[in-house]
């Protein structure tokens, strides 16, 4: 009997090693595993922040570039709008004035001028022409372009000190007449919002 039981235990005894070894192999097994895969978790985790990172100062780039591109967009945009303007800057525009058939633009300046004081002679006119008004075609403006500028100044000067009407250039209404400088549309689009915001507030 005791023999058999030391028999008996001896198997016990190498299945109990045998299992053992191999749940210990078995073991060993997922924690190379799990530890290959947290060493490969660990490496794209680590290309994520090297590219999260370039990403970050890409895009600081990128706002950087944006914001030197929006100045130089703006820069030029206001040098296109001195440029715009310093072609216009001896001319002037004369509003309400009705357009007749037949019209004679110089006659109306002349009339214009002999009302304010300020002769204007065919030499101080490089052109005049009608133009139509942005917000209704069907109405045209006269513009007047002057040979010289301090011709312009002048006339614009005692044009605002005095209230002409349509009647001054030989038209039967009682309407006032607004001489102000030639702008360009983007100086006059800036100033009919000014306008707006004054009469709102």
């Amino acid at each position: 009997l005791p023999r058999e039981l030391k028999t008996e235990l001896k198997q016990l005894k190498d299945i109990f090693e045998r299992d053992f070894r191999k749940e210990l192999r078995e073991i060993k097994n997922s924690m190379t595993f799990m530890s290959k895969e947290f060493e490969d978790i660990k490496g794209e985790l680590k290309a994520i922040c090297i590219e999260n990172k370039e990403l970050k100062a890409e895009n600081q780039r990128l706002h950087l570039k944006c914001d030197e591109l929006a100045k130089e967009l703006n820069t030029t945009a206001s040098r296109i709008l001195h440029c715009e303007q310093y072609f216009r800057n001896a001319n002037i525009e004369i509003k309400i004035i009705p357009m007749q058939p037949d019209e004679n633009l110089y006659d109306i300046l002349t009339k214009i001028g002999d009302r304010i004081g300020e002769s204007i002679l065919d030499t101080d006119i490089e052109t005049s022409h009608r133009v139509p008004v942005s917000n209704n075609p069907e109405k045209k403006n006269i513009v007047v372009q002057f040979t010289h500028r301090w011709k312009r100044d002048s006339i614009l000067g005692k044009a605002r000190r005095l209230r002409l009407m349509v009647h001054d250039v030989g038209l039967p209404l009682t309407v006032p007449i607004y001489i102000n400088e030639h702008l360009c549309p983007e100086l006059k689009r800036l100033l009919g919002q000014t306008v707006a915001k004054i009469k709102e507030s």
